[in-house]
């Protein structure tokens, strides 16, 4: 039987909370747990990975440096984790455990991305087939009780589109979602707008267009400028 099937790439699988999720499922893998943290009382951490196909899949696990400039993400590639095993293929409906973990102590937290794609076949046959690669949030020398401090601004780009901007000023991560950014910046998203993670003394920026739909009018004019009058919301969760 022919079959035609898209494998989505997945950018992120970052969530709010860590506890208590279920497994996340793309294509042909579900992936358990969609988060890690390892630090001094667990040096290292683990992910299952199961193939949920009728097909062995190949893969390949590496580790990422996570750093934000300009208000984006920035990755490089690094030897401060291990990935093992790096390459692994996985029987149809198997699983695998992938295991990280530090090559030294680090004093302060580090942010990571633990990067689990497929390997494409070399002969992958009839059909359209792009390969997955899912994209995980791996922290290491994570103290506990380490909050985030954001602060809002709102400015028009140079194109005449307004961005709104999330700075931290915390000790933690934090995982923003379309609630906490309409409370902070009066401007009511689009479903499914996409959010991402602000790490502690990065900021994430995204652009809400040339007329932002604002629900909240005062609260985006206090926003507005260079953000100096930025809009702190509450801490959250870490993530």
């Amino acid at each position: 039987m022919r079959r035609f099937y898209f494998l989505a790439a997945c950018a992120a699988l970052t969530l709010t909370a860590a506890a208590g999720l279920p497994p996340a499922a793309a294509g042909t893998l579900q992936v358990n747990p969609v988060l890690v943290e390892i630090g001094a009382a667990r040096r290292t951490g683990s992910v299952t990975v199961r193939n949920v196909e009728d097909v062995p899949v190949t893969i390949r696990a590496y580790p990422l440096a996570w750093r934000q400039a300009d208000g984006e993400d920035h990755y490089d590639e690094t030897h401060a984790i291990i990935v093992s095993p790096p390459v692994f293929t996985i029987p149809p409906g198997g699983t695998q455990i992938v295991r990280v973990g530090q090559r030294g102590a680090s004093r302060a937290p580090q942010p990571y991305r633990l990067i689990i794609e497929e390997v494409p076949e070399a002969n992958p046959g009839p059909g359209i087939r792009v390969a997955l690669r899912l994209n995980l949030p791996l922290y290491a020398s994570v103290p506990a009780g380490r909050t985030a401090d954001l602060r809002w601004s709102a400015s028009r780009q140079a194109d005449g589109r307004w961005a709104v901007e999330a700075r931290n000023s915390g000790a933690g991560w934090v995982r923003v979602d379309a609630v906490s950014a309409r409370a902070a910046t009066g401007v009511r998203f689009e479903d499914g707008f996409a959010f991402g993670t602000v790490l502690p003394g990065g900021a994430r920026r995204w652009l809400i267009g040339g007329a932002p739909n604002v629900a909240d009018r005062a609260r985006f004019q206090q926003i507005t400028g260079s953000g100096a009058n930025g809009a702190a919301i509450p801490p959250q969760i870490p993530r």
